[in-house]
């Protein structure tokens, strides 16, 4: 089985798209994206029949091969070819990893046009695109088309190439308008939740990160404001200054006192190429961990191998959920070689860790090594994720 597992890495690893685009991958996308399925089965038709046509006596071949000829020049001589349309704006929101997402286009048209679809070109081979329902747009209206995109890897992919495409009247070719830019889209790590996490407390090494939790049971201490009196509030907080100014009862409210946070490191540097099947796994049990510190609200920094993740420009978990998605899927190596976890920043808080290997720094308090082995102690603990969505540590 674990071979089986090294044979689809090996697989994934080798490129599925060439690194230049030569005369010959020129013609396969001039092939895919200036004729509709129509028409590219008529070309293939005419030139089963152009073989026929040298065969002596073939009276229908050359009849057949003559009225797909004619067909096809008739479709390039009577297209559009300069639609007059406009992409106006185009987005798309981050999805996981196995599910689909939405590609919505708003379409402007000059006139009236019966027919027109939008498309992503030159997409990763790993999203799937599913045909979309053409729509009519009179002169002067805008339309909103819809693209739906199956993913099946996460990743962050730069759709350079989004066009509306309005075929000619016989529907064998179609004229292209692009979309002036590009779009980002982020495919988050497969969704799993964690739903016990006993070893992030368990031992003398989980003592800092049981601190961390136990302020979320106790009442407050630093003064954050006041808001009107609500029946069962404690007597003890009723603001009487504001009472005496507004002759109505206020009650004081104050924030949990908050410590350090978790400083969450994901390592996935390795050098052996037996590691490579559980790259994806220690990515996608880093997003289901990431999740539920933020959830109990002691996530504060994050670091993938050294470099650290800036969480202070927007939602943390947003942020880390893109920096996840962003991570480079590595072909037969990691780009950076393994190592003792250096960051440059020293952390200010208990250090989380999910490694390929195990990290012989002393920052890190706890660390989850993915791994099919099995074993560990308080500190250190080997496991690896199974097909389910539900992770118990």
């Amino acid at each position: 089985m674990r071979l089986l597992k090294k044979i689809r890495a090996f697989q994934k690893a080798i490129p599925k798209t060439p690194y230049r685009d030569g005369v010959l991958m020129f013609l396969y996308y001039f092939w895919q994206e200036r004729f509709t399925s129509a028409g590219r089965a008529i070309i293939s038709a005419s030139w089963v029949a152009l073989v026929l046509f040298i065969v002596p006596g073939a009276i229908l071949a050359r009849l057949f091969f003559g009225l797909l000829g004619g067909l096809l020049f008739t479709a390039i001589f009577i297209r559009d070819k300069k639609p007059k349309l406009k992409i106006t704006s185009v987005s798309i929101l981050p999805v996981r990893e196995n599910e689909t997402a939405s590609l919505h286009v708003l379409v402007q048209a000059m006139k009236d046009y019966p027919s027109v679809s939008i498309d992503a070109f030159r997409v990763s081979p790993t999203i799937k695109k599913r045909a979309t329902i053409s729509h009519s747009i009179k002169a002067y209206e805008t339309e909103s088309i819809e693209l739906k995109l199956e993913t099946s890897h996460r990743g962050s992919f730069v759709l350079k190439k989004i066009v509306a495409l309005v075929p000619d009247p016989l529907g064998l070719v179609q004229t292209p308008t692009f979309y002036n830019g590009s779009l980002d889209f982020l495919v988050y790590p497969k969704r799993l939740q964690v739903r016990q996490f006993s070893f992030l407390t368990k031992g003398h090494p989980g003592r800092e990160f049981a601190l961390l939790l136990m302020p979320s049971t106790q009442r407050g201490v630093d003064f954050s404001g006041v808001r009107p009196y609500r029946k069962g509030d404690s007597v003890r907080d009723i603001d009487h200054r504001a009472f005496a100014r507004y002759l109505k009862p206020f009650t004081k409210e104050f924030t949990v006192e908050q410590g350090a946070s978790v400083v969450f490191v994901l390592d996935v540097r390795f050098s052996s190429f037996s590691k490579i099947i559980f790259v994806e796994k220690a990515i996608a049990l880093a997003g289901a961990i990431a999740t539920w510190f933020n959830d109990h609200q002691i996530l504060g920094r994050f670091f993938i191998n050294n470099q650290e993740i800036d969480l202070t420009r927007g939602e943390k978990i947003d942020l880390v959920m893109a920096a996840l998605a962003r991570i480079e899927t590595p072909r037969f190596k990691s780009s950076e070689p393994p190592g003792i976890w250096s960051p440059e920043a020293f952390p200010m808080g208990p250090v989380f860790a999910v490694t390929l290997t195990p990290n012989a720094s002393s920052l890190i308090q706890k660390q989850i090594v993915v791994s099919d082995e099995s074993g560990g102690d308080d500190s250190l603990l080997y496991y690896e994720p199974s097909e389910e969505e539900e992770v118990f540590l």
